[in-house]
């Protein structure tokens, strides 16, 4: 008999409410949408409301068959740590903004994502300028004879943003949740050939497969229309969740966030076998990223 699997809380007991608990443990999570609509809400939420959940600050929605991460960590690949964390406390009240950056931990990969491009270390960080600098001097004595031993110290050798990924990975998302922020700025560089674009999405595909043995969630984001139609529609077969976020209209001076829930394995067939969910969204300070009205939207498919 095969064990039941568990579910892992959003933290968002609005939506959990409505899904049964959360999200199926080991889910990869995908939040596309434009741009204010609200996925990185969605994100900061659920890092501050996991954390709320962990502490007993708050209750589940439900209790029975759920699993709570031990820890949040957050991916950045072009923005510091130090600028998202002032993004929270200038976002949300200070109960709520203070759950995030005490206790989220970062990995910041801007050294990896910017080391081939034509922006200078010295714009992305001090340390990182220091280890550019360190890796250059090291490469330099080696074509001029200057070394005397071999260098064995890898860690002045620079890896690809997916080869580090994958040991960040590998080490700290079992029975976490692990938020990649953002997935468009990865998948930009390795859209620019067929062969760079087929090792991205297996490496997409290989981390779906991985989730499940560690438990926990992957969320990772994506900004709507960056990539071509047929590549977003890729990402999205590699996925076990896709949630969409759009802004609708609401009469004709104002307009309203809205999330639907594409697919997901696994929690669709409980939610409704027939028909698309649709989550009016409300973001405020006080209470960050909730949903409200729910409507089944017939043949969205």
């Amino acid at each position: 008999m095969r064990e039941t699997v568990k579910n892992v809380p959003t933290g968002i007991v609005s939506l959990d409410s409505a899904i049964g608990g959360g999200f199926p443990a080991g889910s990869l999570v995908l939040l596309r949408g434009e741009i204010g609509s609200g996925h990185k809400e969605f994100m900061m939420t659920s890092a501050m409301m996991t954390i709320a959940l962990k502490k007993g600050l708050i209750k589940p929605a439900v209790v029975k068959d759920i699993f709570t991460p031990k820890e949040v960590w957050w991916a950045t690949f072009t923005r510091s740590p130090d600028d998202l964390v002032q993004e929270v406390s200038l976002s949300f009240e200070k109960d709520l903004s203070d759950l995030f950056n005490k206790n989220v931990k970062f990995r910041d990969f801007s050294m990896e994502y910017f080391r081939s491009s034509p922006v200078p270390m010295s714009w992305v960080s001090e340390e990182a300028e220091k280890r550019d600098k360190k890796a250059k001097l090291s490469s330099l004595e080696k074509a001029f004879g200057g070394v005397r031993h071999k260098v064995t110290d890898t860690s002045l050798k620079p890896k690809a943003v997916l080869e580090s990924l994958t040991d960040f990975l590998t080490d700290n998302a079992p029975n976490n949740v692990v938020v990649l922020h953002s997935l468009s700025d990865v998948a930009r560089l390795y859209s620019d050939s067929d062969q760079k674009w087929y090792d991205f999405t297996l490496f997409i595909r290989g981390l779906q497969r991985a989730a499940k043995s560690w438990g926990g969630l992957i969320y990772t984001n994506m900004t709507s229309n960056i990539l071509p139609p047929e590549k977003e529609q890729e990402i999205g077969a590699c996925v076990d969740g896709v949630l969409e976020f759009t802004w609708e209209e609401a009469g004709s001076s104002r307009r309203r966030r809205a999330l639907y829930f594409r697919k997901f394995r696994g929690l669709m067939p409980r939610m409704n076998t027939a028909a698309m969910i649709k989550f009016e969204v409300d973001v405020s300070p006080k209470m960050g990223f909730e949903v409200t009205k729910a409507e089944m939207i017939e043949g969205l498919r």
